[in-house]
């Protein structure tokens, strides 16, 4: 309830301010020519996510890419209908039921990826900061907000990576054991396919090729920004259209209706007027930007849910919730 009382005030606000009908006689005159591109790039950014996502879980066998983007878009698609970001958790329920693999351990991938991207968006957002000296105040503390999450995720993670052998067995020695047998069984489960799912993100390897692909991901979707702009005839220089795209990115994580309907106009107006752009032209540049992520990402997704295998694949049947932390071999 209260992130839809969030987008309802968004919307109010862009109600007020803006005439919606100029707004939409903007959008009819868009270059469909400019915005021919954007598809070819919405699929390569949801790609290489896939494979990005894909170096995060460790797993034997690998995670195949075809599932793990079937999975991956079918998120997207309900948390552009559900609320509380529900997509996150089927995207997990999705792959583990495909590939045979704890959804604990999935979802703990989730969190990994969601951590990492959240602190590249903070190099970024610092780089921002010390580039556009006028940005007014609420921009620095929402970029000390997101600093401090993202630092306490890391920490936590690292944590659990490096302390989790030993904190399992002490958990088990003082709660777990007064616990029924098959619970206490099952809780010790549950944390060993976490710590498993987050091992996957502390390998050297994989990191350096999920930073390499973040970069490639959001060059993508700076040049994305970049042609809906010139779409509405509107020059946005390539740093412009990163600082547009970092605001929306924090915008998101303010709770909002299903798709960020509202608070993901209200940051992008924001964005371009601390740029000096105002008015229609502003709002229909980040309504169309809305619409082309929203809408490809949901019909893709959609496309996905109708392939959806209706019984998981033949592969490693019997796959059980636990499954190995670390080997001594795997450390780095």
């Amino acid at each position: 309830m209260a992130g839809l009382a969030v987008s309802l005030a968004a919307i109010g606000w862009l109600m007020r301010h803006f005439d919606l009908g100029a707004v939409a006689r903007t959008l009819a005159g868009a270059d469909a020519w400019v915005l021919a591109p954007l598809p070819l790039l919405l699929i390569a950014s949801f790609a290489l996510r896939t494979q990005r996502w894909r170096l995060v879980v460790e797993h034997q066998p690998p995670v195949r890419w075809w599932p793990g983007f079937r999975a991956l878009m079918i998120g997207y698609l309900l948390n552009n209908l559900l609320p509380a970001r529900a997509g996150d958790l089927a995207r997990a329920l999705e792959l583990g039921r495909t590939e045979q693999m704890s959804r604990t351990k999935v979802f703990a991938t989730l969190v990994v990826e969601r951590t990492a991207d959240l602190a590249f968006m903070l190099v970024l957002l610092s780089a921002v900061l010390l580039s556009y000296p006028a940005i007014p105040t609420w921009l620095k503390q929402a970029g000390v907000v997101v600093a401090a999450i993202t630092a306490t995720a890391i920490a936590v993670l690292t944590a659990a990576h490096t302390m989790g052998e030993r904190f399992v067995p002490w958990l088990h020695a003082r709660l777990l054991r007064r616990l029924p047998d098959r619970t206490a069984a099952r809780a010790r489960e549950i944390l060993q396919s976490a710590l498993a799912g987050i091992a996957g993100g502390f390998r050297p390897g994989r990191f350096t090729g999920f930073l390499l692909l973040t970069i490639i991901i959001w060059t993508l979707e700076v040049a994305l920004v970049w042609l809906t702009a010139r779409a509405l005839s509107l020059d946005l220089a390539p740093g412009n259209a990163l600082f547009v795209l970092l605001l929306i990115a924090i915008g998101t994580m303010v709770p909002a209706s299903p798709g960020f309907v509202g608070t993901y106009e209200f940051f992008g107006v924001a964005a371009l007027g601390m740029l000096q752009v105002h008015g229609i032209q502003a709002l229909a540049f980040v309504v169309l930007l809305h619409l082309v992520t929203l809408l490809g990402s949901s019909l893709i997704g959609a496309l996905c849910l109708l392939a959806r295998p209706a019984a998981p694949s033949p592969r490693t049947i019997g796959a059980q919730e636990t499954e190995p932390v670390h080997r001594e071999e795997d450390k780095p």
